[in-house]
């Protein structure tokens, strides 16, 4: 269908003056187009606020949209939201597409420097945010060297500030909105940042496209789908692979701003959710909630796991408490490339801590430097190459360079963990390159021996890190979150570990209060390094081992 419109257009109209939308799905703004013209009863979106339908959810996206496009945002530009899980994220995500600018998510957990290095280095125009947040990101802007409209949900508004609602009110022209290419450049995901400043990570629409795809494919969405919004929507994961392909499959998103441990166990049973992306440190937490009240989830058909390793034990609990009819789902990956691999529940019994085989359309390969790939059965670097990939660092062309190879003219992206294939060609993450710890000469990987300690009943969490040493160069060190206020029986602690060969077991044995880490649950090991040197000479210390 042509449209008489010369300008560029996402719309046209027919002969009786109703808006029409093209046929076409190559931007993140169409996925939720197509879905509200095929299912606009469905509910989108469920919250604290009421319920919204694929309609109303489209309707709104396109009067956020054209407000944003009054205050002078258009393609190219770069809009950042601090929210909460909420329906205002989810609108700011699909209208700041819809105008074809970068949608710049900001961690609510940051502080104002933190935030105001990504707002200045992504030179926002716009901040969206919640109000409970406007304190926080008015200091951002002040630190930041940009003069950045401050957008504000909720009723507490001061003083050079914008309600967000007031937007909603803009009349709507979408043949004034541009048709956004799916080579276009989408959105600036800042990297979870275990240590140094966190890098941007430039997506493109193609890429969030085939995100959601393989999202969609990876938990085999059916109708109809209920997802409770655990993981904060602020991670690329979170959002394009997870609630994107919901979106897309025209399901129900059901968030709550702050969700704790408790409430999440009561709204996966009370709403009947059958779909949940759930961390391994937000799936302790609730095991640790745990009462005699506490019910079974047989509707859970699809709880995924990913960020970090998820411990055998953990998937084997999570499975028997609450019932699941098919388990846990292990997957693997980063905010430049997203969904790596899965493995699911059937696999993940035979072969325990696997990250599964590649996604569709993704290609692993284990790299040494010196060596090329490597075989199956041998660790090295873990490289990838697929259609989610991220196009570039922003302003930052060395460590783009740097975190792509060439091999054969296929571009791989060099993820910094260390795995392996094993024969069947399913992956195992052994560790960070940055954190593998050589003693003596021999590699240590962190991961493997944190899996030999977690099973101990006196040890909550675990986390292994390397310290500097005379004589072997690096000692593994164990800093371990007590289960319980009884006395740890050190001697088991060190026979848990009996299965490894002696220079991967650990010298030394320290107690932390808890484990430092990022806003996905990633464990900041530099952080606990710091923690480790600091308790090491003093009467914390609990055990040198032999």
């Amino acid at each position: 269908m042509k449209s008489e419109n010369t300008k560029s257009s996402t719309s046209c109209q027919n002969e009786q003056g109703e808006v029409m939308v093209l046929d076409r799905a190559i931007s993140v703004s169409d996925v939720l187009r197509a879905t509200a013209r095929a299912t606009p009863q469905r509910s989108a979106v469920v919250d604290e606020a009421g319920s919204l339908t694929y309609r109303e959810f489209d309707e709104t996206v396109d009067r956020l949209a054209a407000g944003l496009q009054r205050l002078g945002i258009g393609a190219g530009d770069r809009v950042a939201y601090l929210l909460w899980n909420q329906r205002e994220l989810l609108l700011s995500y699909f209208s700041i597409a819809r105008l074809g600018a970068l949608t710049v998510s900001l961690n609510f957990r940051l502080t104002a420097e933190e935030l105001a290095y990504q707002l200045s280095a992504a030179k926002c125009k716009a901040l969206i945010v919640d109000e409970e947040l406007a304190g926080l990101a008015s200091q951002a802007i002040a630190t930041s060297t940009l003069s950045i409209r401050l957008i504000v949900c909720g009723s507490g508004v001061g003083p050079d500030q914008l309600r967000f609602d007031d937007l909603l009110s803009a009349t709507t022209d979408m043949s004034s909105f541009p048709i956004v290419s799916s080579d276009a450049d989408s959105g600036i995901w800042f990297t979870s940042g275990t240590t140094g400043r966190p890098k941007g990570a430039v997506v493109k629409h193609r890429s969030a496209l085939a995100a959601a795809m393989l999202g969609a494919w990876a938990i085999r969405i059916s109708e109809p789908i209920r997802v409770l919004g655990v993981a904060p929507l602020f991670h690329r994961g979170a959002m394009e692979n997870v609630a994107l392909p919901v979106v897309m499959c025209g399901g129900t998103q059901f968030l709550f701003k702050k969700l704790n441990a408790a409430q999440t166990l009561e709204y996966l049973e009370k709403l009947e959710i059958n779909t949940a992306f759930i961390v391994p440190t937000m799936a302790w937490q609730l095991l640790r909630e745990l009462t005699a009240e506490t019910k079974p989830l047989p509707h859970l058909v699809n709880w995924l796991s990913a960020s970090a390793p998820l411990p055998p034990v953990l998937a084997e609990q999570i499975t028997k408490r609450f019932e699941l009819p098919n388990g846990v789902m292990n997957t693997y990956g980063i905010t430049e490339m997203l969904f790596v691999s899965t493995c699911p529940p059937s696999m993940l019994s035979r072969k325990p801590g696997s990250a599964g085989l590649p996604a569709p359309g993704t290609q692993i390969a284990i790299y040494d430097d010196k060596r090329g790939v490597l075989p199956r059965g041998e660790i090295g670097e873990i490289l990838i190459s697929g259609p989610t990939a991220f196009s570039r660092y922003l302003d930052n062309e060395q460590a783009t360079r740097d975190a792509i190879i060439d091999l054969n003219g296929q571009e791989w992206y060099r993820s910094g963990d260390v795995g392996v294939l094993d024969e069947d060609g399913y992956l195992a993450i052994k560790d960070r390159k940055k954190d593998m710890i050589i003693s003596g000469g021999e590699n240590v990987y962190c991961a493997e021996v944190e899996l030999a300690l977690i099973d101990h009943p006196s040890i909550r969490e675990v986390a292994v890190v390397g310290v500097p040493d005379e004589k072997w160069g690096e000692i593994v060190v164990a800093a371990i979150v007590k289960a319980t206020d009884a006395a740890v029986d050190m001697d088991d602690i060190v026979r848990s570990c009996a299965s490894l060969a002696s220079y991967k077991r650990p010298r030394e044995v320290v107690c932390l209060d808890a484990l430092p880490r990022n806003s996905f649950g990633k464990v900041r090991k530099d952080l606990v390094r710091e923690m480790v040197r600091e308790r090491l000479p003093s009467s914390t210390r609990i055990r040198r081992a032999s």
